[in-house]
């Protein structure tokens, strides 16, 4: 159906079905008919600007002058933002994120993409937020690079002169520490954040990005793609994914979450927070405690054993409860053991503060003297798949399988690493052997469904994820007969995935 608007530059009604799609081909935009009148102004605008009035030469000016389309995008972006803005995210990247993200870099600092960053307020606050933390070093530590198709927005981001109402909610001592008086109602960045950011006009749906896009940590592709029809999304999302680091972290806006769960990166919350990250979710022993009370379940051939638990991804909770494992060779002292244990204590503290390197060298004595003590070998083997060291994430398991052929948490650790890698016919075998050990181990339906879901077996997906529902809804864990998780791990944002999951599959089905 052509879609039509009289302009007020000309006396014709003009079809705007051709702007609408070389606007969508070139820069992924997309005018429903609440949008339409944008377009139609802009066109005025422009039009009016160049001295054309007549709708088919300004079509063909704009395919031919590239100067004159970024005219044209520049009044139809949206430059709505301010500093500090869903400041839950920042957070999460300064005070959680980052500390795993720079172990193992070497020299090479922490990189950190605004995609989408308008007039430059997200990349600033970025800067402000680590300068916070990190003082002056986070020149050293950290490299942040904010993108946008505006021209216009870009320039006044490298300015970086604000009017008041970029500040709204912002603290005044911020305000003060980070900015300089320019004019009645108007600051200047400060040197030492302005000198961290580096600004660039890029086209996400163009066909090149410039080097300084390429290989980042983190990602902020915030409130960007709900101006882009699916299948834009679909494709933004998969070039941003692509210039990710292993184990690198995309985060979107809340409201975006489930619209980009779409098998290209691993869904993961934190904190009761979402985020994308390319690498397994990090996971690890939550707890050095002994439980006498810990549930043993019947294994054919007459086994028995503890049902163990998992942490599907890291947390601050130090609440879960690992289970006794049986203890062979010689037995240790009790002075001894109980040594072992306090470094345990001392692993997992470290664990937590994100200082795997150190937590490594802990557990390694630990081992050292205790080759039986298997939740300091999960943790080591937790901690290194947490570093992306899958290889020695994965030898770490073997051994583990070597002493237990009956440690959840192992066949688990190898079926992420082995999906990290891209080889799902594996992965799915050890989600298998997992499902085997403990039918209710919603964790592992969960990843079988992902599995299915991205290679279109829908009849196996839909069953996994009903599955991993089931359990998931029946409320207290514990009435799970297990711990599979803190227990401040937010379930229901696992619910909502799956039945967000399923609702596709019903969409697809019907």
């Amino acid at each position: 159906m052509m879609a039509t608007a009289r302009c007020s530059y000309s006396d014709e009604a003009i079809d705007l079905t051709p702007f609408k799609e070389l606007l969508l081909n070139t820069c992924g935009f997309f005018f429903e008919k609440g949008r339409e009148q944008t377009l139609c102004d802009a066109l005025n605008r422009r039009m009016a600007a160049m001295g054309v009035n007549d709708a088919d030469a300004y079509q063909a000016l704009l395919r031919n002058d590239s100067k004159e389309l970024v005219q044209l995008v520049e009044l139809l972006t949206v430059n709505e933002t301010y500093f500090l803005r869903e400041p839950d995210h920042l957070n999460l990247m300064a005070d959680k994120l980052l500390p795993s993200l720079m172990g193992g870099k070497g020299n090479r600092p922490v990189r950190i993409l605004s995609a989408g960053c308008s007039t430059g307020e997200e990349p600033y606050s970025i800067a402000i937020m680590l300068r916070e933390r990190y003082g002056a070093d986070c020149e050293r530590l950290f490299t942040i690079t904010g993108v946008d198709i505006d021209t216009t927005a870009i320039a006044i981001a490298r300015q970086g002169m604000y009017g008041k109402g970029s500040f709204r909610g912002m603290e005044p001592e911020i305000l003060e520490r980070y900015f300089k008086p320019c004019g009645p109602g108007r600051y200047q960045v400060g040197e030492s954040i302005g000198r961290q950011v580096l600004f660039e006009a890029v086209n996400l749906l163009g066909a090149n990005y410039p080097q300084e896009m390429m290989q980042p940590d983190i990602i902020f592709y915030r409130n960007v793609s709900i101006y882009f029809p699916q299948q834009i999304q679909r494709e933004i999302f998969g070039r941003l994914a692509g210039l990710l680091v292993d184990g690198g972290c995309l985060i979107v806006g809340a409201t975006e979450t489930l619209h980009h769960d779409i098998g290209i990166l691993t869904l993961v919350e934190q904190d009761s927070l979402f985020f994308y990250r390319k690498a397994p979710t990090p996971i690890f022993e939550e707890r050095r405690r002994l439980s006498r009370h810990t549930p043993v379940v019947e294994r054919p051939g007459g086994i028995s054993r503890p049902v163990a638990t998992i942490s599907p991804a890291r947390s601050e909770s130090r609440q879960g409860v690992l289970p006794a494992r049986p203890v062979t060779g010689r037995p240790l002292q009790p002075a001894v053991q109980q040594d072992v244990r306090i470094l345990f204590d001392q692993a997992i503290e470290l664990a937590h503060n994100n200082q795997y390197e150190k937590a490594l060298e802990v557990l390694n004595g630990i081992v050292r003297q205790d080759t039986a003590f298997e939740k300091a070998h999960c943790l080591k083997g937790s901690l290194l798949l947490s570093m992306s060291r899958f290889d020695e994430s994965q030898l770490v398991c073997s051994e583990i399988l070597g002493r237990d052929p009956l440690c959840l948490q192992a066949y688990l650790m190898l079926g992420i690493i082995a999906r990290q890698k891209g080889d799902d016919e594996n992965a799915a075998k050890r989600f298998r052997e997992a499902l085997y050990l403990n039918a209710s181990c919603w964790l592992a339906h969960y990843y079988s469904a992902e599995i299915s879901y991205g290679q279109r077996d829908e009849k196996r997906a839909r069953s996994g994820y009903e599955a991993a529902l089931r359990i998931l809804e029946k409320g207290s864990l514990k009435e799970h007969g297990q711990d599979f998780f803190p227990l401040s791990f937010n379930a229901e944002q696992f619910i909502v995935i799956c039945r967000h999951k399923l609702s596709l599959l019903a969409a697809k089905k019907g």
